[in-house]
């Protein structure tokens, strides 16, 4: 499955394009998209999260692409900038209650003219409602953090059903940013590429992910791309 996502995978965002559909890809995450084909098939590209992905597709895979990952230590602080300067429409999908009214007063600072036409959390979400609304106040942009692979399904869903703005996949980034700030990770550490264990640092939970779930990640990323 690698090797027909690699040909998804972009580092350089238009972000004026319409109606494109976007997901990222870790190798925790991939895990979980190898297992749904037919949803794969409907995205149109994947940015890379992660350093030991980007060294696995450099090194096996001969290709080189740069880091973008759905959040404010990456791409989302230029595109966020690009939402508000153009005044787009914007609904963000994602998170508990709670978590999405902090992020949003965060949004908010950060960003004092976004267009924030909706939100919603990503709990009991009434699918077919909100994606009539995207399509009835002809909304640009939707983000959506909701996690792999229910993110990837609504956004497709919405397409299918006639949503012509863009769709933007982002993990835990709302609940995150929510939680920790909109600087969640120190400079020096994004230069030393160590957000892995940053993140492990501040929250240990995670530990079980990167020490198990990682390698196993690695493996399966081995056996696609050489014996499937």
């Amino acid at each position: 499955m690698i090797n027909q996502i690699c040909d998804k995978i972009i580092d350089d965002i238009d972000f004026e394009k319409r109606s494109q559909t976007v997901s990222y890809l870790n190798i925790y995450n991939y895990q979980i998209l190898r297992k749904t084909p037919k949803i794969i098939e409907k995205i149109d590209y994947f940015t890379l999260d992660g350093i030991m992905l980007l060294l696995f597709i450099q090194i096996f895979m001969g290709k080189r692409f740069n880091r973008m990952a759905p959040d404010f230590s990456s791409y989302f602080a230029e595109f966020f900038g690009y939402l508000e300067r153009n005044n787009k429409r914007v609904v963000f999908i994602g998170g508990s209650e709670n978590d999405m009214s902090s992020f949003i007063k965060t949004v908010k600072e950060n960003y004092p003219q976004m267009n924030i036409i909706d939100t919603y959390n990503g709990f009991d979400l009434d699918e077919d409602h909100v994606i009539n609304g995207l399509i009835s106040k002809e909304v640009d942009c939707t983000i959506v953090g909701m996690g792999t692979p229910k993110q990837e399904s609504f956004i497709v869903k919405a397409r299918k059903k006639g949503y012509e703005g863009s769709s933007f996949c982002c993990g835990a980034f709302m609940s995150q940013t929510a939680n920790k700030g909109r600087d969640y990770f120190p400079s020096y550490i994004n230069r030393l590429h160590l957000r892995w264990a940053y993140r492990i640092y501040k929250e240990p939970k995670l530990f079980k992910r990167y020490s198990i779930n990682y390698p196993k990640g690695l493996s399966l990323l081995f056996l696609d791309r050489y014996f499937k």
